[in-house]
């Protein structure tokens, strides 16, 4: 019981909006055209991500709920031919922006069929993201070692701040291996998602839609540990570059 009242503490902690400095309230000072396709191809990344942590279907009547976090360590650079035009992304300046992370809460179900929907929510440094999706296990899964399982992953969200919306979808095909304390994965997908540019914002390009897609790729690792606990690690590479993923859950 201690545990998981550490763990609950943790998840609200995670899900909290209460930072110094809403990073994404920045975006109206500094978005030009020569940012804002960058700036929409790692938003997608971002909320791409996260996506499977497990690597495998739950199986039907399971379930799972916790918090994850999603991380871009530096926002890829702006169009551009100097190395000051490169600096200006849709946030600020890159070196000034730093690392970026998003966290959000998220619940997962086990249906028939080898299908497992989830919904995820947050709202966070002037941002809040809602959506959810499917799993769907290609294969029968085998629970013995050494066994791969196939798994297709579809999402939809749709993000809100003050001076942008977006709409996000995004596919990937998930490769897990059963091994005895851990189960490693592998995953790619397409993040295809639509930016619109308010009114409100302080540009010539407000009123503006930018569309864009962009390849990310996956590589981790989930443990079960103690107390019905679930820890996920991954690594992802993106328009943005290198990323990161983590997700400590319940499940049953």
């Amino acid at each position: 019981m201690k545990k998981l009242t550490v763990f609950f503490v943790f998840l609200l902690a995670c899900i909290s909006g209460a930072q110094a400095r809403n990073i994404w309230d920045d975006f109206g000072t500094h978005v030009t055209e020569k940012n804002v396709r960058p700036f929409t191809k790692d938003l997608g990344g971002l909320i791409g991500s996260g996506t499977y942590t497990t690597g495998r279907v739950l199986g039907w009547g399971g379930f799972q709920i916790g918090p994850r976090g999603s991380m871009i360590f530096k926002m890829s650079e702006a169009n551009g031919e100097t190395h000051a035009d490169k600096q200006k992304t849709a946030l600020g300046d890159r070196d000034e922006v730093g690392t970026v992370f998003y966290p959000w809460l998220q619940a997962d179900i086990g249906l028939p069929f080898r299908i497992d929907g989830f919904i995820r929510a947050s709202s966070f440094q002037g941002m809040t993201i809602a959506g959810g999706g499917l799993r769907w296990g290609i294969t029968q899964p085998n629970e013995m070692l050494g066994s791969l399982q196939p798994m297709l992953v579809v999402a939809a969200h749709s993000a809100s701040a003050r001076d942008f919306s977006a709409s996000h979808y995004n596919a990937s095909l998930v490769l897990s291996m059963k091994i005895k304390y851990f189960v490693p994965y592998i995953g790619g997908g397409v993040d295809y998602t639509t930016l619109h540019i308010n009114s409100v914002a302080a540009t010539a390009l407000a009123g503006d839609n930018e569309y864009a897609a962009t390849a990310r790729g996956t590589v981790g690792m989930n443990f079960k540990l103690p107390s019905y606990l679930d820890l996920s690690l991954a690594a992802n590479y993106a328009h943005y570059g290198l990323g990161a993923e983590a997700s400590l859950s319940v499940r049953f």
